[in-house]
């Protein structure tokens, strides 16, 4: 959410800019003629207040103070309604891309760099889904079975690799600082919402509800860690708290086609080791970039080809105002694949959430960032298909060997 104040005395900014981000820019007009209204109603509610304290305070009886009650009462309930209708507005203007960021959409994000040289193979190369049969480590049939496609078992080996990246990305983060977290897998609407998920909303109907319950499925411990400080004022000597969360995920990923539906590359449930960090508004833009660096040195130890891109207006959702995205070389598909993303958000979260901090005797809005460290379904795929040898076993990454207390997870 933005401060309305902003939004009034640069409406033709935040036009363009909601525009550019590819929103309706013509919810800011609406914006601010129910802003208007709402001001106007404020103001009047106000004035009969005073009123009806003076006459309270000269003991007076008189015909004008039970007018006075039924005006207050009318003008209060219309207030009420022109309140829900602005703050239903104000959620729909996203947050304003950075000044460093592309005007354009999804396919013109910007590759800034590559790493690692891509794997070269002399036999046929597998994908993840078959070197997950011929070593009896992941099982969509039988998670299509128990509850439909899109969902999966991993077994055996496969079952300690994501545990030894959730440990491998753990004793990263809290050398760095971060508090560890395991979080609960659902959320108030408040808190999907207040993250900049639209979570009932007809065009990202990407989100479990639970019928009869205030709750959702979260998307992302992002939603969960950044909900941990609602209505809370951080001590600005705690400040960055940085935490790393672990959570499921769920999304309902309506719209996949083609090869993403095959395996596990877009899945309705998968395990996800989440970065969130409030900070002094002053040092956000510095700590995104910190958390990119984390994002690389570890894809870097573990050896897998990725390319980093930042995200045009149009590819970066509501709530961030500068994103990066780390993607996989994925040698089945001869090309890079999303795996990570990190992403400044300013005090857009923590407007709708109400997170503060004191600065100079001031009560700020903190700022949030979030980034994902590893996506355990789509970590395994790169794993599996950048370390695959000839006889399908799977080559175990050396940062990980000391969990899985083996080198390479065999055929079957």
């Amino acid at each position: 959410m933005l401060d309305i104040k902003f939004i009034r005395e640069n409406s033709d900014f935040i036009k363009k800019a909601t525009k550019d981000k590819g929103f309706d820019e013509n919810v800011v007009d609406k914006l601010l003629k129910v802003d208007e209204k709402r001001r106007d109603s404020i103001l009047k509610s106000e004035k009969l207040r005073a009123e009806r304290n003076e006459l309270s305070k000269s003991h007076e009886s008189s015909s004008r103070g039970k007018d006075l009650k039924t005006e207050l009462k009318e003008v209060e309930d219309d207030l009420k309604k022109i309140e829900e209708e602005f703050n239903t507005l104000m959620f729909k203007i996203p947050n304003p891309s950075a000044s460093d960021v592309k005007v354009g959409n999804a396919d013109e994000n910007e590759v800034i760099k590559k790493v690692g040289e891509l794997p070269e193979f002399s036999f046929n190369v597998r994908d993840h889904v078959d070197l997950g049969i011929i070593t009896d480590t992941i099982d969509l049939e039988r998670g299509a079975k128990v509850a439909q496609s899109g969902f999966f078992y991993f077994k055996n080996d496969a079952v300690l690799l994501e545990l030894a990246l959730e440990q491998f990305a753990f004793e990263k983060l809290i050398s760095k600082g971060f508090i560890p977290v395991i979080t609960p897998n659902v959320a108030k609407e408040r808190n999907i919402v207040g993250c900049g998920f639209q979570a009932r909303s007809d065009k990202e109907r990407q989100i479990y509800h639970l019928e009869d319950e205030d709750l959702d499925l979260i998307a992302t411990a992002e939603i969960t860690l950044v909900g941990m400080h609602t209505d809370e004022m951080i001590e600005s000597s705690k400040l960055p708290l940085k935490y790393v969360g672990l959570s499921s995920c769920y999304r309902k990923e309506i719209g996949s086609y083609g090869k993403d539906v095959r395996g596990i590359l877009r899945v309705h449930e998968f395990k996800k080791v989440e970065m969130v960090v409030f900070c002094d508004p002053k040092d956000s833009t510095k700590i995104h970039e910190e958390l990119l660096a984390i994002e690389e040195e570890i894809y870097q130890e573990l050896g897998i080809p990725y390319q980093v891109v930042k995200m045009t207006s149009g590819d970066l959702g509501n709530a961030a105002t500068k994103k990066y995205d780390l993607e996989a070389w994925m040698p089945s598909q001869n090309k890079y694949r999303e795996i990570t993303s990190a992403s400044n958000t300013t005090d857009f979260q923590s407007r709708r959430l109400n997170i503060k901090t004191k600065m100079d005797g001031e009560n700020v809005f903190v700022h949030t960032l979030n980034g994902t460290i590893v996506t355990t379904s789509r970590t395994v795929i790169a794993i599996y298909e950048n370390f695959q040898n000839e006889d399908g076993s799977i080559s175990i990454p050396l940062v990980l060997q000391k969990w899985m207390g083996k080198e390479k997870i065999n055929v079957r």
